[in-house]
């Protein structure tokens, strides 16, 4: 969990019935105004905990850079059954020029090193 701000959302995980589980999301008081406008309060499939940074060279503005939870959940056929786990990153939104957001992962950005060109 980044400890740099403080926590926006948390989770439940509940399974009945033997079904898939559902996850339900509470979000802090402010999230409405910050994120929630059409398209940004999901983005990739992740929930988003706040926008970071906002591209201004649109109109109208639109994220950059969001805060977002990677939330999974697994099947432990032993004592515990399903369970939840979330993951806080800060990511990147890549947008396409049809204005459709992805999420980009640590993985997926470029290295942070420097090229070095041959003679």
């Amino acid at each position: 969990m980044d400890h740099r701000r403080p926590p926006g959302m948390f989770f439940t995980v509940k399974a009945e019935y033997g079904g898939p589980p559902l996850i339900q999301l509470s979000v802090r008081r402010t999230w409405a105004r910050q994120v929630a406008a059409p398209g940004w309060a999901v983005l990739g499939g992740c929930p988003v905990l706040d926008v970071l940074d906002w591209d201004e060279s649109v109109t109208p503005r639109r994220p950059a850079r969001v805060g977002a939870a990677l939330v999974w959940a697994d099947y432990d056929a032993g004592m515990h059954g399903w369970r939840a786990h979330a993951d806080n990153r800060d990511l990147r939104v890549a947008w396409s020029p049809e204005g459709q957001a992805t999420l980009v992962m640590p993985w997926e950005e470029p290295s942070g090193g420097h090229e070095v060109k041959a003679p």
